[in-house]
C-alpha cells in the first residue's frame, strides 16, 4: 500500500509541476469532460490532481514517520477536500481580476480630448481630419470635421457627433 500513496503523490505532484512550468510560457493542458456542471474548472482534471496532492500528500508523510490508522485516511480525504476549495478560491479571485474595457462610441465621447492625427481635406467649409482618442483600453482612430484650422499633434475637444464625423474644437 505505502508504494501505490508514493506513486500517486509522485504522479499528481509531478503533473502539477509540469502545469506551473507551462503556465510560465502560456501553455497548459487538462483533460475536461462535456459535464454540464457549474463548477466545471474545479471538477477536472486540475480539480482531481489537486485533491490527490492534498490525499496522497498527507498519506505519504505520514507513511514517512509514523503507521497510517484509519483515521489518516479521512484526515487525507479532508485534506484534499481543502485544497478543491483552495483551488476554487484561486479561480475566483481570478475571475474578480477580469476586466473588459467599456468601449465608447457616438455622443459617449463628447468632451473628451481628441488629437489630430492626420489632415484629410478641406470642402470649403470644414476642414477634415483623422483624430485618435482613448476609448477604453486604448486609442481609437475616427473621422472628425472642424470649422477651425489644427496642425498635425494639436490637442482638440470633441464637442458633437452627427453620425459621420465628430465635430472638434
Amino acid at each position: 500500500m505505502e508504494e501505490i500513496i508514493f506513486g500517486i503523490a509522485f504522479v499528481s505532484y509531478g503533473l502539477f509541476i509540469i502545469r506551473f512550468i507551462l503556465s510560465w510560457i502560456g501553455g497548459d493542458f487538462d483533460i475536461d469532460g462535456d459535464l454540464d456542471l457549474s463548477i466545471g474548472d474545479v471538477v477536472s482534471f486540475k480539480g482531481l490532481t489537486h485533491f490527490l496532492m492534498g490525499f496522497s500528500g498527507w498519506l505519504s508523510v505520514k507513511q514517512y514517520f509514523y503507521i497510517v490508522a484509519w483515521y489518516d485516511y479521512l484526515i487525507a480525504l479532508c485534506i484534499g477536500i481543502i485544497f478543491i476549495v483552495m483551488l476554487f478560491g484561486v479561480y475566483k479571485l481570478m475571475g474578480k481580476l477580469e476586466s473588459t474595457p467599456t468601449i465608447l462610441v457616438g455622443r459617449d465621447l463628447i468632451g473628451r480630448s481628441a488629437k489630430i492625427y492626420a489632415k484629410t481635406g478641406y470642402d470649403g467649409i470644414y476642414y477634415k481630419y483623422i483624430v485618435t482618442i482613448s476609448n477604453g483600453n486604448g486609442t481609437s482612430e475616427y473621422d472628425a470635421i472642424s470649422t477651425k484650422f489644427f496642425s498635425i499633434g494639436d490637442v482638440a475637444t470633441v464637442t458633437d457627433f452627427n453620425g459621420a464625423y465628430y465635430s472638434v474644437l
